[in-house]
């Protein structure tokens, strides 16, 4: 099931909308770190993150078009470590084993009611300590793109959707500009 407002513009204008660097900063990736991204979309982060780790990156999209840029993406980059999975996770979870990933990216992907199915899932696969990092549209600036205002979801939202889901916040929440803001919740 797509989330509402899913639809993706060309993928070198969809790629100018982040500094892609500073979001992979952001994201304190170890060298070691197995990582999961769903709706990975072009792999405008599938590349940089995979270049971060050793460890097995999973690419997980609906959409087998998708899948295909990405896995070319990745291809060019020459990457070994990454896989590709056509899933929707909504409905089957991601089909992976609990606590076996240390990172899960929920980019731009929770602006729906029922974003605690991708949470939980998180939760699920993350090992004890791992992160979920969460990255959405502002609400407070006008973007280019994004769903309507009324769907992205804030902080406060985020939290409600993870409460006794094992994710705690810890502070690491922050604006990403230009036009993103991100949080981290660990596993307890």
């Amino acid at each position: 099931m797509k989330v509402d407002d899913s639809g993706m513009p060309e993928e070198s204008y969809w790629n100018s909308l982040f500094d892609i660097e500073a979001i992979v900063e952001w994201l304190e990736i170890s060298s070691s770190a197995g990582i999961v991204e769903i709706g990975c979309g072009y792999g405008t982060f599938t590349v940089p993150v995979a270049q971060k780790t050793a460890g097995r990156v999973y690419a997980l999209d609906i959409e087998a078009s998708m899948l295909d840029i990405s896995r070319n993406n990745v291809h060019k980059a020459r990457l070994k470590n990454v896989s590709f999975i056509q899933r929707d996770v909504l409905d089957a979870g991601t089909g992976l084993d609990s606590e076996s990933v240390d990172l899960v990216l929920l980019f731009n992907i929770l602006h729906f009611s029922e974003r605690r199915i991708f949470l939980a899932e998180a939760a699920r696969i993350l090992k004890k300590g791992g992160v979920a990092a969460i990255l959405h549209w502002r609400k407070d600036i006008p973007t280019p793109r994004g769903p309507s205002v009324e769907l992205r979801p804030d902080q406060a939202q985020i939290l409600a959707a993870a409460e006794n889901l094992h994710l705690s916040f810890r502070g690491n929440s922050r604006i990403l500009r230009p036009y993103h803001w991100g949080m981290q919740l660990i596993k307890d």
